[in-house]
């Protein structure tokens, strides 16, 4: 039975929950659970360990960059500020006492230099990279038959929803719908079009056989420091035109839902999880 990790600040505010776990026979962990956050200098790894570092549910034991990254050596202060005295590392292996991986890399960097550390190390694994191929893909398939794997472009609960939203309209539009996704990144993401944007494409081809995969186009856009927004516009021939927009002002909904996820796949049996899985459980 995998264990149930509980936050030990809320043990004794909690005390009827905490002995109710107990009488199930569940293992229960008293203490922060520890996330290694690899890409720590990036956008989205320094995020996360900027919120962690505020969180009661998890500990940042481990901050790892790639090897000749300028940050190696230095502390997390130097880089995110606050008073921790963590060093940056550049080891994956290193990290032998956390409980769980949080992967900022990018698809290429994870292929060639880490999926064979995670493969080795067998602990969960939190991917927050996108652009894979398909072949990469059956790989991580094939990692995640030995250790739970969460791999998702977007950890915001309410982007969820919002495709979850696009795809019940979707189910309803007229054959002669064009669908065009707009999606806005800053001007240092590399990936065109986004992880979210391809996401959004593929609900909608999942969610009935009538949309062609002709009528879906995705508009990129890079400029700035535009955080994430997405525009899903249905527009048909009948003069009619219908817009669904979700648009995040901080990196802190998709810092929240990594944190949140973390927790969460810790508990996890074996296989490749996602945020359906996360939000319908």
């Amino acid at each position: 039975m995998a264990a149930v990790w509980y936050n030990f600040n809320d043990v004794e505010s909690d005390k009827s929950a905490f002995a109710q776990m107990k009488q199930c026979g569940k293992e229960v962990n008293l203490y922060m659970i520890k996330i290694a956050v690899v890409g720590c200098t990036g956008k989205l790894g320094s995020a996360i360990m900027k919120n962690a570092l505020k969180s009661k549910d998890v500990d940042v034991c481990y901050a790892i960059a790639r090897k000749g990254n300028q940050h190696v050596g230095k502390t997390i202060s130097e880089l995110i500020g606050g008073k921790s005295d963590l060093p940056i590392i550049d080891d994956i292996e290193a990290a032998s006492g956390c409980d769980i991986y949080i992967d900022c890399t990018n698809a290429e960097t994870f292929m060639s230099s880490s999926y064979f550390k995670y493969e080795k190390m067998k602990k969960p694994l939190i991917i927050a990279t996108t652009a894979f191929s398909i072949e990469d893909i059956e790989k991580i398939n094939l990692l995640a038959t030995n250790i739970p794997i969460f791999m998702t472009g977007n950890f915001s609960v309410a982007l969820h929803n919002f495709i979850e939203t696009v795809k019940f309209y979707a189910r309803k539009i007229s054959l002669d719908t064009d669908i065009q996704i707009v999606e806005y990144h800053h001007n240092q993401k590399k990936d065109a079009p986004s992880g979210t944007a391809l996401l959004i494409k593929n609900a909608l081809l999942e969610v009935t056989n009538t949309i062609n995969v002709d009528k879906i186009s995705i508009c990129s856009i890079r400029g700035g420091n535009i955080f994430g927004e997405h525009e899903v516009i249905f527009a048909n021939c009948k003069d009619e035109v219908v817009t669904f927009k979700h648009q995040a002002s901080s990196r802190e909904p998709f810092t929240d839902g990594a944190i949140e996820v973390s927790k969460w796949t810790i508990n996890q049996t074996n296989g490749l999880y996602d945020m359906d899985d996360f939000c319908n459980a």
